[in-house]
């Protein structure tokens, strides 16, 4: 091979023997000169390139940026692979050389990542093909598609004459030449192997050419084969491969979407927020889908994304996204199968973690206690638990609040015939016996009277229930999960509440954070209500138009989820064309997200006047109150307020 060329340098001195250099230029110099070449002295393939080259005019060598980018765009995957073995060969070499640069070259020459070392002669963009650089490694690898060392006065132009470059080609898994990894040494200065080295990086990249392609083979088959959306994403959140469905559901195409960050497709998700995503233990998690169409006003929509971790090498990992919209999960509902948390979406971390913790309790028989405002879901996440729970029994849910306390025995414990008058006949079972080998939810359990509070307690202990009237005891198999929109702790302080049962029910403790501390879910929750609501009244698809969104996000919401359900169907009912518009809100909204823009604005405007004084009296505290007009106290609450943000 014309890669195994004998070097015409003295190892000894590390320069180019003065007789041997004196001949090569004896013969540069006659070619030069009248075109003859002495083939006692010129290896063939230099001759053939200079041949080549003769009085060949010199073209411009550097392509436009615009042009550069679209050949990146186009090798986006040679350059992810080539990056870290080009990072390699550069520590192997900065530590012999003083003066050289490491590049990758795609198919047509063009110069598409390099690293310099003491010399900026390589740009990006830079061509190095014969009609642009003329005789140099690079260029005849790219010719002659085999490695190529090129030495000295081996070069055609005279600015080359001190310099040593290597060109060894990179094919795909078909044999086709893709690309060319070249090395520039400015020094004069020989190192051994430097030609092997290179050739082994190459391979190295062809190898890992080879593995991706497989890769996307076998991912492309398996996905294909899903009824559902997917797609393959690297570490930094390229979109690597995607199945039809995928295409189809992100309204593109395989140019369009191949090679990009999938969070150009993502409303209201950055890259970063994506990859912190993708890394988290999380294997489920809600995005919202951009619309294809920038002009059209309504919202976007919420799918929910499965992850799947795939391990290639401990230092490079991949993750197939099986994604699915919310309406369609929806839909299908009734089927199953699906995951009895995916309704409770989101993605605000608090609320991650009460759902994270939900889903390990609901595998184990131990009580909950559930804690939150009203409206914020404790009862969805209850049911969720026991769905999850596969329990055969039933879901049994009590309002401790609405009960009269004269009743709570017989609605919790049941009764027999004759047991009292007005007793059905027959008797009737208790909540607790309904719920046998299912969950026993208790609402509002702040509001169980004292007395009942130790029947329960003994309930908790024994599982043992005896009707009203009745003489024989059972045993029942009840999870119980309390819920609560009280401190409960606080009304065991106040003696309202017996300590004993709270940490009977208090095995595993769930504190749902209301709306207003989850702001950024209220996108995703907003188009999962509508859906729901759509759905539930036999409605077709309706959209939200996105400064909708933004009064939401702008609003505190008191009533928590609850009262965005409400606003939601009450603006379905004002819509006349499919999309809720500010037109559809309740006026309250619109007031209080007013107030809420103007406050803002205030307190941005108040910040920099007290940033601003501050400046111009050199931070001087006395002087700065004074000019605002207002006590020293007051100045440093602020400027702490401000430092918190």
């Amino acid at each position: 091979m014309q890669n195994d060329v004998i070097p015409i340098w003295d190892n000894s001195t590390k320069k180019q023997p003065l007789k041997t250099a004196d001949r090569m230029e004896r013969a540069w110099l006659s070619f030069m000169r009248d075109g003859t070449i002495d083939s006692s002295i010129v290896r063939p393939d230099i001759a053939n390139s200079w041949r080549r080259c003769y009085k060949q005019s010199k073209k411009s060598g550097i392509v436009p940026q615009s042009v550069l980018k679209e050949h990146q765009k186009s090798n986006e995957l040679l350059i992810e692979v080539s990056k870290p073995v080009l990072h390699d060969l550069f520590n192997m070499l900065n530590k012999q050389l003083d003066s050289f640069s490491v590049m990758l070259l795609d198919a047509e020459g063009v110069v598409i990542h390099r690293i310099n070392y003491n010399n900026n002669i390589v740009t990006l963009g830079h061509l190095c093909d014969e009609r642009h650089r003329g005789t140099s490694g690079p260029a005849l690898a790219i010719a002659n598609n085999v490695g190529t060392e090129v030495i000295g006065y081996e070069h055609i132009y005279p600015n080359a004459h001190h310099w040593h470059t290597i060109g060894v080609p990179i094919h795909d898994s078909n044999g086709q030449t893709v690309g060319v990894i070249a090395l520039l040494n400015t020094t004069g200065q020989y190192i051994p192997l430097t030609m092997q080295i290179v050739s082994l990086a190459a391979s190295i990249i062809d190898s890992r050419l080879h593995r991706q392609k497989l890769l996307m083979d076998v991912s492309s088959t398996v996905m294909n084969a899903l009824n559902n959306a997917a797609m393959l994403v690297n570490e930094q959140g390229i979109v690597v491969c995607a199945n039809e469905l995928c295409l189809n559901l992100l309204e593109t195409t395989p140019e369009r979407l191949f090679g990009n960050a999938l969070s150009e497709y993502l409303a209201t998700v950055n890259n970063q927020d994506l990859l912190s995503t993708l890394a988290a233990k999380d294997d489920t998690f809600y995005v919202p889908i951009k619309n294809h169409d920038s002009s059209r006003r309504h919202s976007n929509r919420i799918c929910r994304v499965d992850r799947q971790i795939i391990q290639i090498e401990p230092q490079e990992t991949l993750f197939m996204l099986t994604i699915k919209p919310m309406y369609q999960y929806l839909l299908n509902k009734s089927v199953g199968e699906q995951d009895a948390f995916a309704v409770l979406a989101g993605r605000n971390k608090d609320f991650l973690k009460v759902i994270e913790t939900a889903r390990k309790a609901a595998i184990m028989n131990c009580s909950i206690l559930i804690e939150g405002e009203s409206g914020t879901g404790k009862e969805l996440i209850a049911q969720a638990i026991h769905r999850q729970s596969a329990r055969p029994g039933r879901f049994v849910a009590v309002n401790s609040g609405a009960i009269p306390k004269e009743l709570w025995n017989s609605e919790l414990f049941g009764y027999e015939e004759g047991a009292f008058t007005g007793a059905k006949k027959g008797g009737n079972p208790g909540k607790f016996e309904l719920a046998h080998k299912g969950t026993l939810f208790l609402d509002e359990i702040a509001e169980m009277p004292l007395p009942m509070q130790v029947s329960l307690l003994r309930l908790l202990e024994d599982k043992t229930v005896t009707r009203l009237g009745g003489k024989d005891s059972r045993i029942f198999d009840v999870r119980v999960i309390a819920a609560t929109n009280r401190n409960l702790m606080s009304e065991v302080k106040k003696g309202n509440f017996r300590e004993d049962l709270f940490y009977r029910l208090n095995v595993v403790y769930l504190k749902v954070p209301p709306l207003r501390e989850r702001k950024d879910d209220i996108p995703i929750l907003a188009e999962l209500l509508l859906q729901q609501c759509c759905l539930k009244n036999n409605l077709e698809r309706a959209q939200i138009d996105r400064q909708v969104i933004n009064v939401f996000c702008d609003y505190d919401w008191p009533g928590n989820v609850r009262q965005l359900q409400n606003v939601i169907e009450s603006s379905l009912v004002q819509d006349n064309d499919g999309v809720i518009t500010s037109d559809d809100l309740p006026s309250y909204l619109l007031e209080d997200s007013n107030s809420a823009a103007k406050a803002g604005k205030l307190h941005q405007v108040e910040e920099i006047v007290i940033q601003e004084t501050l400046q111009k009296n050199n931070g001087n505290i006395s002087k700065t109150a004074r000019e605002l007009g207002i006590t020293r106290k007051t100045l440093y609450r602020k400027m702490k307020k401000i430092a918190n943000g």
